[in-house]
């Protein structure tokens, strides 16, 4: 059976086997035993699962003492940017991410807005294994129906040229994989004066394609982009963290290389330091030398990045999976932000954005997954060394292997119960042979 995976990125399994009512009850508790903050403000995706489990999380809120906001079905950098900038809050949404429909999780936010750190998130683990000796606090109180969206987009377009975009009268294609895009993306796009046309946008909550918003997962937005004759279109994953975009004529661009046009439109308009995880693309190095800023790499995880983000003062950042951070708005990955900044960019250029990601350099990442026992991982890591003992070697983050214009990476999943193997190159046919050198090389390891 499939374990509950816990880590830093929150808690995930599949519904009704390893993530059940009582994990998000238990959890929920303690939760509530750890923050300091009186108030939790809760949210969820559209997976149909979500009723029942937040059901249960707020159930363990409130016997944990806590007073509980429940602003429904919501964007998960709308809960982040929320708590952020309004004192003594923390929060939880459930929500599996980009996880296949079957899973569900529960994502935890700290009283600064950012996700559990390690230290923290060990914290509420020492909670969890000693709940059952602790006692139950008086209840908090339950406020139904509390609504941010309104004033989430209004902090946004506050940040954005938005007459700039308004005279372009952009035509916008739209794929919320039947995610919490479906709800709110229409509403948000128009506000910006596009017209927007929505695929893959019903029945709510039931995903129609892979919900990762990768470049094989776009064919349907891609057509309805040239058949349509949009200016642009854009995929969100079920929680809107995450951005991947098709540019006019139907060209999928990889998320890779869109966070990255966004990451130096955000230079352009201040400059400052970067920050991206190990496995983003070293496209992100290229724009931090023109622009003449400084590029910090951290390990894979949101919390990670956005703690260095912090650290050194930063202008822009983001994981390469699409998950753009504009710290001017709110220190999280959000493909709400990452639209306002792709359109602002296109409008003040006056540009396409066929045309303007010709204007960067391509590389290719090839990302390849695979099943391998997690306590056999060193086992790996040691076969991968001897493949590519000419690369530098680093154990940042799993293990990554550098040489001067390629690299590749393997590394458990913090979200799934897999191993991500990744590797960059100026061609793609450079990238596939490091990553089948590698598989070729483990095939015979009896782990493998």
């Amino acid at each position: 059976m499939e374990k509950l995976i816990i880590s830093v990125s929150g808690i995930r399994g599949i519904y009704g086997t390893s993530l059940t009512q009582k994990h998000a009850f238990d959890f929920g508790k303690s939760f509530g035993f750890w923050a300091k903050n009186k108030n939790i403000i809760v949210g969820q995706d559209t997976r149909l699962s979500g009723s029942d489990l937040k059901s249960a999380l707020v159930s363990g809120l409130l016997v944990a003492g806590k007073n509980v906001y429940d602003a429904g079905i919501v964007p998960t950098p709308a809960l982040t940017w929320f708590v952020e900038k309004h004192n003594n809050f923390c929060g939880a949404i459930i929500t599996a991410s980009h996880n296949p429909v079957e899973y569900n999780g529960i994502k935890l936010i700290s009283h600064s807005g950012t996700f559990l750190n390690p230290e923290e998130f060990s914290q509420l683990m020492k909670i969890y294994k000693g709940l059952r000796k602790r006692r139950e606090r008086k209840h908090g109180i339950y406020y139904e129906n509390f609504s941010i969206m309104e004033e989430y987009f209004s902090s946004l377009l506050n940040l954005i040229d938005v007459d700039a975009i308004k005279r372009k009268k952009f035509k916008v294609a739209v794929d919320p994989v039947q995610g919490v895009g479906s709800v709110f993306t229409k509403h948000f796009l128009e506000k910006l004066g596009c017209s927007v046309k929505m695929i893959n946008d019903a029945p709510v909550g039931v995903f129609s394609r892979n919900p990762e918003p990768r470049p094989e997962n776009l064919i349907s937005l891609a057509e309805c982009v040239r058949k349509e004759s949009c200016d642009i279109g854009f995929a969100q994953d079920p929680d809107c963290d995450r951005l991947a975009v098709v540019a006019d004529g139907g060209k999928i661009i990889s998320e890779e290389k869109s966070t990255a046009i966004a990451i130096d439109w955000m230079l352009q308009k201040k400059k400052g330091p970067v920050v991206v995880n190990l496995v983003t693309t070293r496209l992100v190095d290229d724009i931090g030398k023109q622009n003449n800023v400084d590029v910090f790499r951290t390990k894979v995880g949101e919390v990670y990045v956005v703690e260095e983000m912090k650290r050194v003062n930063a202008t822009a950042g983001g994981e390469g999976n699409g998950g753009i951070i504009y710290p001017d708005f709110h220190y999280g990955r959000d493909s709400f932000a990452g639209m306002a900044i792709i359109l602002e960019l296109s409008a003040k250029k006056e540009k396409s954005f066929s045309e303007i990601e010709k204007d960067f350099c391509n590389y290719y990442i090839v990302k390849h997954a695979i099943k391998y026992p997690s306590e056999k991982i060193d086992v790996l890591f040691r076969k991968a060394e001897k493949i590519f003992s000419d690369g530098k070697i680093s154990y940042t983050d799993g293990i990554k292997i550098d040489f001067e214009n390629r690299w590749v990476s393997i590394r458990r999943s913090g979200t799934e119960s897999i191993v991500r193997i990744f590797a960059e190159a100026k061609t793609e046919k450079e990238a596939t042979t490091l990553i089948n050198r590698l598989l070729c090389g483990i095939s015979s390891c009896k782990s493998f």
